[in-house]
């Protein structure tokens, strides 16, 4: 009996060397799915491929596009200063006038990459206030915008997933990924209303209109979440079964109000406050350079409000500073110091680990700003992507890009352009970088509880992708023979349970480990 054990063990390797990509892909019992292949070798040779060039959804295998863009351009060494501005004098530890925190588009003030400190960028800025003498003030507190544009959502997302911490606003001035994390314990009787708690610190910026119930406790969860078009008002209505806890993040609306109201409440939790309470104790405002105006810049007439990066939608209109003359938008206030993010490398590492569309369209509309002399915006930084790829050598006629994290509808990828990319990034001088942000399988990120026991664990570093019906993996493997292969592989059109596509992920990569 154990010679026939281990016959069968021994015989693995060669069955599965034995079965051709095609044999997997035809003997897969999801009905109707289109599915899209590309292997080459790290000197760029193809080995498998099937429907390569087919245009597929690639879901967040799109932050592959971004970070790598986002990394060549900006280098891993970029990081965000976020300054901090004050008018008028000091009396005595009294700040007689305003004070000003200018938004510079910092994806990471939250607590994950902070050691899970989300009040470690508020801490520092309360450090410069200590160091100017200041434990107080008379005047209000201002939020300044103008390093992006004000277009807070790219165009394609869908209006369900503005509920939700994946579809949260963009905002140059944003606190804990503009979402409150909220936890519901299901304890007390049947029928009755589960406790519920948040973060920030039970702040009264979101309003929650807790309407769930307590189900018996061999019941599933049914979860539903829903957030008032503008406002702040969470109505909650799930159902939970007796003694079960649910944590969710929840998208907040105006993320600029948001970052200055958790600031303000952050520093009055310190005993540092406006000693005068009759008005708001912040304002926002918006400046934008007068080249963006129409009225001043005759050659915007007549193009879309998106081409100018000018859209309303966070309801803080722009005023207008002079670039030919002297006037400054600062003028008069004095600098007290800034503080600096981590690494981009660092943050794009969290982007491709945790798949944070947050961080992607942050760095996406960052990308924008840097590169061009007007606020950042979706739609520039695509531009700006493409020229990016373009110059890397490919063809970006395989690119249909409308966001940086493949959660809008619209996007559109091929497996060969992604190997292609991945190739180039393989022997990049960012390679190291962007290797290392991709998950590990078996062991971080979303590729964690995936082929735990398998040999390919810790061998596969890849991207995976998701949104309703498409499903995407892409990135390296290291064979049994030592070799890398770079792979992408995309399944769209599928009605069955994700977990069926993945199987077949694996055996197309246990397949390639053993055949290579």
């Amino acid at each position: 009996m154990l010679c026939f054990v281990l016959l069968v063990f021994f015989l693995v390797p060669i069955l599965v060397q034995a079965q051709s990509l095609e044999d997997i892909i035809t003997q897969q019992e999801s009905k109707g799915v289109h599915w899209s292949i590309s292997v080459i070798n790290e000197q760029g040779q193809s080995l498998e491929s099937w429907n390569n060039q087919k245009w597929m959804v690639p879901a967040s295998n799109m932050k592959l596009i971004t970070s790598a863009a986002v990394l060549e351009e900006l280098g891993g060494e970029f990081r965000y200063q976020t300054p901090l501005y004050v008018r008028g004098y000091l009396d005595d530890s009294t700040w007689v006038g305003d004070l000003m925190i200018v938004g510079k588009g910092d994806p990471s003030i939250s607590g994950f990459l902070y050691e899970k400190n989300r009040y470690h960028v508020f801490e520092q800025l309360r450090k410069l206030l200590k160091k100017a003498g200041i434990s107080n003030w008379t005047g209000q507190w201002i939020g300044r915008l103008g390093y992006f544009d004000a277009e807070i959502y790219p165009k394609g997302w869908d209006w369900d997933d503005l509920n939700f911490y994946y579809g949260v606003e963009i905002s140059e001035l944003s606190f804990n990924n503009n979402a409150v994390d909220l936890e519901v314990l299901a304890e007390g009787e049947v029928g009755e209303i589960p406790q519920i708690s948040w973060f920030p610190k039970q702040t009264d910026y979101v309003h929650f209109i807790n309407k769930q119930r307590i189900a018996p406790a061999h019941t599933k969860y049914d979860e539903y979440y829903r957030r008032s078009r503008q406002t702040n008002k969470m109505y909650l209505a799930s159902s939970l079964p007796k003694g079960y806890k649910e944590s969710e993040s929840l998208a907040i609306y105006d993320a600029p109000a948001f970052f200055m109201d958790s600031f303000v409440d952050y520093l009055e939790a310190h005993s540092m406050e406006d000693i005068v309470q009759y008005r708001a104790p912040y304002r926002i405002e918006r400046w934008w350079p007068d080249l963006l105006e129409p009225s001043i810049n005759q050659s915007l007439i007549g193009l879309a409000s998106e081409q100018l990066g000018t859209a309303l939608w966070s309801g803080y209109p722009p005023n207008w500073y002079s670039t030919d003359t002297a006037s400054d938008p600062m003028t008069g206030w004095k600098y007290l110091g800034a503080v600096e993010s981590p690494e981009l490398y660092q943050m794009i590492t969290w982007l491709n680990k945790e798949s944070d569309n947050f961080y992607a369209e942050m760095l996406l509309k960052t990308l924008s700003a840097e590169t061009q002399p007007g606020p950042g915006s979706t739609s520039d930084g695509i531009k700006k992507v493409r020229e990016i790829l373009g110059s890397m050598g490919l063809d970006t006629a395989n690119v249909v890009m409308r966001d940086g994290s493949g959660l809008a509808g619209g996007n559109y990828l091929t497996t060969s352009l992604l190997t292609d990319l991945l190739f180039i990034m393989y022997h990049s001088q960012n390679s190291h970088d962007f290797r290392g942000s991709l998950p590990v399988m078996g062991v971080d990120g979303t590729l964690h509880y995936r082929m735990k026991s398998s040999p390919l664990r810790g061998r596969v570093q890849a991207k995976t992708g998701y949104v309703g019906g498409a499903r995407s993996l892409s990135g390296y493997l290291t064979t049994e023979l030592g070799n890398t292969l770079i792979f992408s592989m995309s399944a769209n059109n599928f009605v069955s349970k994700v977990s069926t596509i993945d199987a077949v992920h694996e055996k197309i990569l246990t397949y390639l480990y053993y055949r290579y």
